[in-house]
């Protein structure tokens, strides 16, 4: 393989992140819309409540808290108050966290690249980072309001510093990456899976096997007590505040169950890997470049990153199986055999122009058409926040019809409960005597089966598609 780099692959690079960053224009300002919007307006609320209410870092608010405070516990919210800033710099508009989302984008690419620089030379670095700018997950999550890409910004800093870390056993490079790897294991948990290959690289590198040991479990000593030490305020936080989020409290521990059912190897082992990490455009160039370290006995990094991945969604099957931005995390070094494969294929003359045309025009295009039905318009967003502003008062605690834990909560920028399921008369009385003063609906309360209306007053006060009524307190 060709390891020089020349202009073309230069001019390549320059066009591909171009070409990334201006789809991200699609939809810049859009509120939380498509494919997991609910997860967005979890973070859109914790954002939006640090301006409104409290500027408190530790003190993250979500909106179904019912008649408590909201503070709440998550990951550490370094995307979350960054956000926040930029509200009180511009005002609380939409596209500020997307911009965001898509600077995290961007250092992640510029840290894989480094990184590969490392593993292999800059060819395949260029390769593998347009591979992973065009990764349908990748490039769907940098468009997201959600911390995930910060994750993955913050998790290939760490194994950037890491890199160099064993190669010059810095104190700079160590505390660098320790630091890095908490700021994404704070994040998502899953990151931690990076102490294997980290271990066997430092081994590989290192005359002394039993010094490099010891860096290693000095290493995941002080990352791994601090990620807990985080998570575990985070439980003893919601203990004490009773939030009616989800994020901690009992289900700390009910994410780790290891429940392998068929959805977790259907998703993760055949349609998921060729579908959103790598993408349809990619799998050719993944095979080659897969076929290559093989014969080559290279990557070994790489696979072993991978296999640590699987371990993680393995012991997270609960959520991983369900929800793909778990599985964000494995992305990097798939991108990277699909990079090599690109290297070698363009540095072959007669394929070169065919390549540069794929690279530039088709595998953008796919990749866009993959995630685009991830979206969705959400026009009634400013009508409902228009109307649950003139007609519900802000200290009013709302219970909402919702089929997710906060989409509708967020639109109104109301607090209280989200009614999920069965709307039965039973479970809509319990909410009105722990404090609900407005019950809100999809649709009229008159054809509801359970008899509501007994529970409320006034005729119906439009908020925009939606129809609220003012509830009767028990006596």
């Amino acid at each position: 393989m060709i390891s020089s780099v020349n202009r073309t692959d230069k001019f390549i690079l320059i066009a591909a992140i171009a070409i990334f960053v201006l789809l991200h224009i699609y939809q810049i300002n859009s509120p939380p819309n498509g494919y997991h919007k609910w997860r967005e307006s979890d973070t859109a609320a914790i954002i939006l409540n640090y301006y409104q209410e409290d500027a408190n870092f530790m003190h993250q608010r979500c909106n179904q808290r019912g008649a408590n405070s909201g503070i709440t516990a998550g990951e550490l919210p370094t995307y979350a108050y960054s956000s926040f800033i930029l509200y009180n710099l511009f005002g609380p508009h939409h596209f500020l966290p997307r911009l965001l989302s898509l600077a995290g984008g961007l250092i992640a690419l510029w840290f894989f690249r480094k990184n590969i620089k490392i593993l292999a030379n800059e060819r395949v670095a260029i390769y593998s980072t347009i591979a992973l700018a065009f990764s349908p997950m990748f490039l769907f999550y940098s468009f997201k309001i959600m911390p995930d890409m910060w994750m993955l910004m913050f998790l290939l800093g760490a194994v950037y510093y890491f890199l160099k870390y064993a190669e010059s056993s810095s104190l700079k490079h160590f505390t660098l990456s320790a630091i890095l790897m908490i700021l994404s294991a704070t994040t998502k948990p899953l990151s931690l899976c990076l102490y294997l290959p980290f271990l066997v690289y430092i081994l590989n590198k290192s005359e002394n096997k039993r010094q490099a040991f010891l860096k290693m479990a000095v290493y995941c000593a002080v990352t791994f007590s601090i990620t807990l030490a985080w998570f575990l305020y985070g439980r003893y936080l919601n203990s004490i505040h009773q939030s009616q989020a989800i994020y901690m409290g009992e289900n700390l521990y009910k994410s780790l169950e290891l429940t392998l059912q068929p959805m977790f190897f259907k998703k993760l082992f055949l349609q998921w890997p060729v579908e959103i990490w790598i993408g349809w455009a990619l799998a050719p160039a993944f095979i080659y470049g897969a076929i290559i370290l093989w014969k080559n006995r290279q990557g070994r990094f790489l696979f072993i990153w991978i296999v640590a991945s699987y371990i993680a969604f393995a012991l997270v099957s609960v959520n991983s199986r369900r929800l793909d931005y778990y599985t964000l995390v494995i992305v990097p070094p798939l991108a990277a055999i699909s990079g090599w494969g690109l290297a070698e294929l363009i540095s072959k003359s007669k394929f070169r122009k065919v390549m540069i045309a794929f690279i530039l025009i088709i595998l953008p295009a796919v990749t866009a058409m993959r995630i685009y039905h991830r979206f969705a318009p959400v026009p009634e967003f400013d009508l409902i926040r228009a109307d649950a502003q003139k007609h519900i008062p802000r200290e009013a605690l709302v219970i909402v019809q919702e089929t997710t834990t906060s989409t509708r909560l967020y639109q109104m920028n109301r607090h209280g409960w989200p009614a999920r399921d069965e709307l039965t008369l039973e479970k809509i009385q319990t909410l009105i005597e722990m404090g609900g003063n407005y019950l809100v609906l999809d649709s009229p309360i008159e054809i509801n089966e359970n008899d509501l209306k007994t529970l409320v007053t006034d005729s119906a006060i439009q908020i925009g598609p939606l129809y609220g009524y003012r509830t009767i307190k028990p006596d």
